[in-house]
């Protein structure tokens, strides 16, 4: 257990691991992933799907919050 009370802040904690490297290897399959650009740079249907959902979950919260926030009518 480390000692709190220790005036030199370097031996309270060992220092961090190295990360790995973010960098995908080559052996990697990405067949199953969804690709939302196509070569030419646009937008494919599944990322304008990805859109539209993120609108509508949006657009539900606000109409929800406001019914909830709105003073009642009786």
């Amino acid at each position: 257990m480390p000692d709190h009370w220790d005036t030199r802040p370097e031996d309270l904690f060992t220092p961090p691991d190295e990360q790995p490297d973010p960098a995908p290897d080559a052996h990697v399959d990405q067949t199953n992933q969804v690709r939302l650009k196509d070569p030419g740079g646009r937008l494919r249907l599944p990322a304008y799907v990805l859109i539209a959902l993120v609108i509508a979950a949006s657009v539900i919260l606000l109409v929800a919050a406001g019914l909830m926030l709105s003073p009642g009518s009786g």
